[in-house]
């Protein structure tokens, strides 16, 4: 197996997830818009390999890095980060908030990186045993219980009850669940002796809690005045035209996809060992019956989509009375509810080689999964919301008979991740109802520009990375 230019799989990597993980903070957040950094990385990693045999199975890696990247998203991080850009209050606490988000952040990507890397020894069918996944996932659920009431309870801020280790005074945290699923998996790799695995972990959790020290820091110097008065960006910070949210989101994107590549990197000749058997075959392992895995990948699919009845109760209070029944729904009840139904049961499939849910996930889910919270949240106050509605499900309806009778390309897919969450993303910033009132308060084209604050300069930063990673994409995935 040829590699594809070291530097260039870099270069490309810290740009792609430039655009992967700022899409992430802008068009969907948590757990579900971490997905799309995933995915993107885990299609970059197949295509530095040059093997025919892994891109023709491309899927399998991305899906496995995009629920693997899930995991994460799950750790709230707003008040930790307010540790650091909150002076003057009694909360301020660089030291502690650097080191609080290191560690989380170590947390995200790693399992991220370590989930991408047992995919590449799964698929070689020379270091894992198909049991291993089923027993792992079988007790990820109580695990990660364990690991909340160990590490994230009591918590009632109000009688004084706090966790031994806590990085938040006024806001749950949930990073015991993730720190228990790392525990497992170093265990896990240790008893194979899944040394790529390892490797790509250490190259995860590493660009994780670097990104993030280096993130806040550029966030922290954008949002308040220098030493010497002035603004980091100048003029640009001082009329707002500068989004230091997003500039920290690009910056930490941008050292996960240096981070993973350079461990990619380091461990590839010991993965390209273990998958020389099956470059010989021409088949990567796979322990699931073909009738199998379709019928367990569509029932999962079918789980995946019923989920959305799980959120709209919470948002239909004062809706039917059917929905009115149910009364205050605790939002974190729901999304505990909703998490196994994509990071339990489609990623054990995915380990065990199921092509079938892997398209499933990299196709359909990634489109569902925006759809979904942007229709129910982001859009819900639009004039024509139901208009709006109707025509995301549509698509939505059209996409899935679309992976039912024929699948998607890697290229056609590419260009879903691009211009797709773009689409979703200029739908919500350049909404008529902010575009009309802009204009309104502005004397001239300039001032109607800059009415837009730091959107005005992160959707074309946005544009540009987008335009970037088509070019790359149009002469490597057609």
């Amino acid at each position: 197996m040829t590699t594809q230019n070291e530097l260039v799989f870099l270069a490309i990597s810290m740009l792609v997830m430039c655009f992967g993980w700022g899409m992430r903070g802008s068009a969907i957040g948590g757990e579900k818009g971490a997905m799309l950094p995933g995915a993107i990385m885990g299609i970059m990693c197949v295509w530095y390999t040059g093997s025919d045999l892994l891109m023709n199975n491309v899927f399998l890696f991305a899906a496995a890095c995009a629920l693997g990247y899930f995991y994460g998203g799950m750790e709230p991080y707003g008040s930790t980060m307010g540790l650091v850009l909150t002076h003057n209050v009694p909360r301020y606490n660089p030291p502690l908030g650097y080191l609080a988000l290191a560690f989380k952040g170590s947390i995200w990507s790693g399992l991220g990186s370590a989930f991408l890397g047992i995919s590449f020894s799964a698929m070689s069918g020379q270091v894992y045993k198909w049991y291993d996944f089923v027993i792992f996932f079988a007790l990820v659920p109580l695990l990660q219980e364990i690991g909340y009431r160990i590490f994230n309870t009591p918590y009632d801020p109000e009688h004084g009850r706090m966790p031994k280790i806590c990085f938040s005074k006024d806001s749950r945290e949930e990073w015991g669940r993730n720190l228990v699923i790392v525990a497992a998996l170093l265990i896990m790799m240790a008893i194979r002796r899944d040394i790529f695995g390892i490797i790509m972990w250490i190259g995860g959790a590493l660009a994780g809690s670097i990104g993030w020290v280096v993130a806040i820091t550029f966030y922290d110097k954008e949002l308040h005045p220098l030493k010497n008065g002035k603004r980091l960006f100048g003029k640009l910070d001082e009329k707002n035209l500068i989004d230091g949210w997003k500039i920290m989101e690009f910056v930490q994107g941008c050292f996960n996809g240096l981070g993973i590549a350079a461990a990619f990197i380091v461990g590839w000749p010991i993965a390209a060992k273990n998958l020389e058997h099956a470059e010989a075959t021409g088949e990567l392992w796979y322990m699931l019956p073909p009738k199998v895995d379709t019928i367990l990948s569509w029932v999962f699919c079918a789980l995946i989509i019923l989920t959305i009845f799980l959120f709209i109760i919470p948002y239909r209070r004062n809706g039917n009375k059917i929905t009115r029944a149910f009364g205050e729904v605790d939002m974190n009840i729901v999304e505990v509810l909703e998490r196994p139904c994509y990071m339990v049961f489609p990623l054990a499939l995915v380990m065990l080689g199921s092509t079938t849910m892997a398209s499933i996930i990299c196709c359909f889910v990634m489109y569902y999964v925006i759809a979904q919270h942007d229709g129910l949240e982001r859009y819900w106050d639009f004039k024509n919301i139901k208009l709006i509605r109707a025509i995301i499900i549509l698509v939505g309806v059209a996409i899935l008979i679309g992976q039912i009778f024929r699948g998607y390309t890697l290229w056609e897919t590419w260009v879903f991740y691009c211009i797709g969450y773009i689409i979703f993303d200029a739908v919500y910033f350049l909404r008529p109802m902010r575009v009309k009132e802009n204009w309104k308060k502005s004397k001239n084209f300039r001032e109607f520009l800059e009415a837009f604050g730091g959107d005005s300069t992160v959707l074309p930063f946005f544009y540009v990375l987008v335009a970037a990673m088509l070019v790359f994409g149009y002469y490597n995935f057609r």
